[in-house]
């Protein structure tokens, strides 16, 4: 029997590691808040050889996740972005709105994720979560005050669930992405001489895949990704 994806948050690099699971004749559920937008994948997956599972649904209202799990997860990776502006700011200049908007999807959206997820893959004693992070939440940065503040706390919490649930066979894991990821965005200000400086999401995707394989007996918690020409010697 095929395994089965969850993934939340489907642009992007959501949508590669979907369609990487869905080359494996994976079952993926894709979940997001615009219905179009899960549709839409959710066929991407099929024509890719999987089974594409459409699931709209909102990380902010914990009632519209149960859909997520029924059929089974094996998987769950959480690649969720609270969008907004691109860059960094002086700590007086930044909006208020934007810590509590990043707080509600990045640190309540995973918390009630992780409660869904968590009693199906409970009962099963078994399974993997993964939480796709960024560069705040290992170190911190001038400029980035909301960012850090609600990676730090994304990162805690995946830190807390992780030692309490890896004793009921459940692998939890916290993938930040130190770099940019690569896009048709990042591509542009990049130029051909920068992509190495990018993160390909392929091999994101293909972590994903490690991580789930690995034996528990030599569990990663954490796996930080950083750009091929990157300092890989960075503190975090």
């Amino acid at each position: 029997m095929a395994e089965t994806l969850v993934v939340v948050g489907i642009k992007n690099l959501g949508r590669d590691i979907a369609l990487h699971f869905a080359r494996q004749k994976w079952r993926v559920v894709c979940a997001s808040r615009t219905p179009a937008d899960v549709e839409k994948l959710a066929a991407e997956v099929t024509a890719a050889g999987g089974e594409g599972v459409a699931c709209p649904c909102d990380l902010a209202r914990p009632e519209t996740l149960a859909p997520i799990v029924r059929g089974g997860v094996d998987l769950c990776v959480a690649a969720q972005s609270p969008g907004g502006r691109f860059g960094s700011r002086p700590f007086l200049e930044i909006d208020d709105a934007e810590l509590a908007h990043g707080f509600a999807i990045s640190v309540q959206g995973t918390w009630n994720l992780l409660k869904v997820v968590g009693r199906e893959l409970a009962e099963k004693r078994r399974g993997t979560f993964i939480q796709i992070g960024t560069s705040s939440g290992v170190r911190s940065k001038e400029g980035f005050a909301a960012l850090g503040a609600n990676q730090s706390s994304l990162r805690t919490l995946v830190q807390v669930v992780a030692k309490e649930w890896r004793a009921h066979g459940i692998h939890v894991v916290y993938v930040p992405a130190d770099g940019p990821i690569e896009s048709e965005r990042s591509r542009g200000w990049a130029g051909s001489q920068g992509l190495g400086k990018l993160l390909p999401p392929l091999e994101i995707a293909r972590a994903c895949e490690y991580l789930h394989r690995q034996d528990p007996r030599a569990w990663t918690h954490e796996l930080l990704l950083r750009p091929g020409q990157g300092d890989w010697s960075a503190p975090t």
